[in-house]
């Protein structure tokens, strides 16, 4: 995932049952270790999982490293220094997940007395396997893997637990740690020093350093300019109103509108290239995105370009608000101009245009433009094609891709899955009986896997069952408050004669958003008819 001016950032993406494994681990490890912080001004909180904990809030911060209320609580913490102290310091550690040690992570969480070490060491294998190293090299032991799950983030806080324990006792300095963001409120420039010497010699005794490039020493109205306070307050004066269950549609209407206006004007004067301006810009595409306001073109296009950092976010409230045809024609440019050096922004803008209720369809020459933008056989961009065509083309187009990456798909886990998860849209069709051997024979485990649980769905009225509630739960966080995957799971459900017509008709009334969408809405009428 590109970070900035073409700086990419590696993302490891477990398969499903490791991310359960990490996911169980972590939170049992968070139960533990929570008791022993040293500090209270050190903030994290478990990212919100579908099996997880659920947080009340929608947001996360600007890095994915949680919920947007730990990141407040860290600026309220914040603002205190900037009321109370002359000066504030601001740093951070250098390449701070690329360089943690194992032995040493492990020694400072067994001097925590947790009773389950083994569940610590289980942890770490997993993580330490996950990481990319050339080929044939062994494990190293250090480092930490950056995915879009709760352990590593969990282990990188609590590495810093030494370091929250000797600054939190400090009489002379506040102390306020975001992850790997530490901030200090002092009263002399010697303490600012000095406390920036004791930080860097305290890192160095586990192979960390401070950050020097991104290190300063603020004046109060400095950090106040730099933290963005006032503009903080304000959104989150917006944020706190519309969550209000008794909000008028009229003033969500306004505040979605007034967002974008913040964008546009700030992008204009500047006001987000410093400090936390891109934290500003991701709260503001949340209230976009919440409210449903459309992203314009000016905004798209300069967030596309400008601020790879924050492109999740904006496929996002892209997802939710409606997709311009413009704005494809600029992906397709975008593509095409060899700007887009990372794989996130095939799968985030292919996924979000998924998700996306589409009122009527557009030309089909769009379409094949932006699947001829998709060229290439890394995975990433196969992923990205195939999801494309199943979605908004016909059948016999998909073959074709599935056919021609063969080679690809079937060496790749994410890849055979996703391509076994298409059967639905291939049965009852001329060319079911080649997909099917297809699949049997070049999916391996986890495509048979995926390929078997729809032919349940289909044939087994018991199956059905069995995951009811999960389909016919919806997501309201995208604009077809369904997944696409979710989708073909029902159209499988649809396809099962053995249950009722009026069970398999009822399960698609529940998702009246995807049923008013250009291009499943004559996908799931055909199948409806045909039931027996």
């Amino acid at each position: 995932m590109e970070k900035s001016k073409g700086l990419c950032r590696q993302i490891a993406l477990p398969d499903p049952s490791d991310a359960l494994i990490l996911q169980i681990l972590s939170n049992a490890l968070w139960r533990e270790v929570s008791k022993h912080a040293p500090s209270q001004t050190a903030f994290y909180a478990p990212q919100d999982q579908p099996f997880a904990k659920v947080n009340v809030e929608d947001e996360e911060d600007q890095w994915g490293y949680g919920p947007i209320e730990s990141w407040l609580d860290f600026q309220k913490e914040i603002l205190k220094f900037s009321q109370n102290r002359k000066f504030i310091v601001v740093t951070d550690i250098a390449n701070y997940y690329d360089f943690i040690i194992h032995q040493f992570l492990r020694s400072i969480l067994s001097d925590y007395g947790l009773e389950k070490e083994y569940s610590l060491d289980l942890l770490l294998f997993i993580l330490d396997a996950m990481l990319w190293r050339p080929d044939y090299m062994p494990n190293f032991g250090i480092g930490l893997p950056q995915m879009d799950f709760d352990a590593p983030r969990l282990l990188a806080h609590t590495h810093l637990f030494e370091i929250d324990a000797l600054f939190s006792v400090d009489p002379d300095a506040d102390y306020a740690r975001y992850m790997d963001d530490i901030d200090f409120g002092v009263d002399s420039i010697a303490k600012a020093k000095s406390v920036l010497r004791d930080l860097d010699l305290s890192l160095q005794t586990r192979n960390l350093r401070v950050n020097s490039g991104k290190t300063k020493i603020l004046t109060a109205s400095e950090a106040e300019k730099h933290f963005k306070i006032l503009e903080n307050a304000f959104i989150e004066k917006i944020s706190v109103r519309l969550k209000k269950k008794y909000f008028l549609q009229y003033w969500e209407n306004i505040y979605g509108r007034m967002s974008i206006w913040l964008l546009r004007s700030n992008r204009g004067r500047d006001a987000f290239k410093d400090g936390n301006g891109p934290k500003l810009i991701k709260r503001l595409l949340a209230i976009a995105k919440n409210t449903r306001t459309p992203i314009p073109d000016d905004i798209f296009f300069w967030l596309l370009s400008d601020q790879p950092g924050l492109r999740k976010e904006l496929f996002a409230a892209w997802s939710k608000s409606g997709v311009t045809k413009n704005q494809i024609d600029r992906l397709i440019d975008f593509f095409r101009s060899g700007e887009a050096v990372d794989d996130m922004v095939y799968i985030l803008s292919m996924v979000a245009m998924s998700q996306t209720r589409f009122s009527r369809k557009f030309k089909n020459s769009q379409f094949s433009a932006l699947r001829l933008a998709l060229k290439g056989n890394e995975p990433s961009m196969t992923y990205s094609r195939l999801l494309m065509v199943s979605r908004f083309d016909n059948f016999s187009l998909l073959w074709s891709e599935v056919k021609s990456t063969l080679g690809v798909w079937s060496r790749h886990k994410f890849l055979s899955r996703q391509v076994a998860g298409f059967s639905p849209l291939f049965y009852g069709t001329s060319l079911w009986s080649e997909f099917s051997a297809l699949i049997r024979r070049w999916s391996g485990d986890e495509g048979m896997s995926v390929f078997e649980f729809h032919d349940g769905l289909r044939t087994d009225p018991k199956r059905y069952k069995a995951v009811k509630a999960f389909l016919k739960a919806g997501n309201s966080s995208s604009g077809t408050e369904i997944s696409h995957a979710k989708a073909l799971m029902i159209l499988s459900v649809v396809q099962n004669d053995d249950l009722k017509k009026l069970d398999r008709a009822q399960l698609v009334a529940q998702h009246p958003t995807m049923m008013s969408d250009a291009y499943y809405q004559p996908l799931f009428s055909r199948a409806l008819s045909n039931m027996k």
